[in-house]
């Protein structure tokens, strides 16, 4: 989700003025956004509009799951195959690797999400997974080591 929303940013910073612009500059993507001012909703907004009509070409005003997931595999860097066997990653992979990214964006559950949704999802904080639940609960815990009591000579 962090990694989509800092792609659309730098897209959005292009053509959209007062959108923060991600420099390319910084070590990782949880270093840059923790130092780029957090945008706001408005500008968040801005951003997923301006590029809706690239994943919403009927303009129904709605993403469908591969509208969806097309978005994110871009934003990562990939490109969906626009049919089986072409270049890219399948359809069908790709949908279930966002399916639950989509399930979070899609909040009535009516199956396509609207701008307003996916600014929600952009804005809203990463759900821990199992993954970084398990790193968090692998991390060393450091114990002070016990020391021996000294004796004191009393006069």
């Amino acid at each position: 989700m962090t990694i989509l929303l800092e792609a659309l940013l730098a897209v959005a910073a292009t053509t959209t003025p007062g959108v923060p612009a991600v420099a390319a500059s910084q070590p990782s993507p949880v270093a840059r956004l923790q130092a780029a001012p957090k945008p706001t909703r408005a500008q968040v907004l801005a951003a997923v509009r301006s590029e809706w009509a690239r994943y919403d070409p009927g303009a129904t005003g709605r993403l469908s799951p591969l509208a969806f997931s097309t978005w994110v595999m871009r934003s990562h860097g990939g490109t969906v195959a626009p049919r089986t066997r072409a270049s890219g990653i399948a359809p069908v992979s790709a949908m279930n690797a966002s399916a639950t990214a989509f399930s979070r964006a899609d909040a009535n559950h009516d199956g396509g999400v609207t701008p307003d949704e996916m600014t929600n999802f952009l804005l809203a904080p990463p759900t821990p997974t199992a993954l970084t639940r398990a790193r968090v609960a692998a991390k060393p815990v450091v114990v002070a080591p016990k020391v021996a009591p000294v004796a004191v000579a009393r006069p």
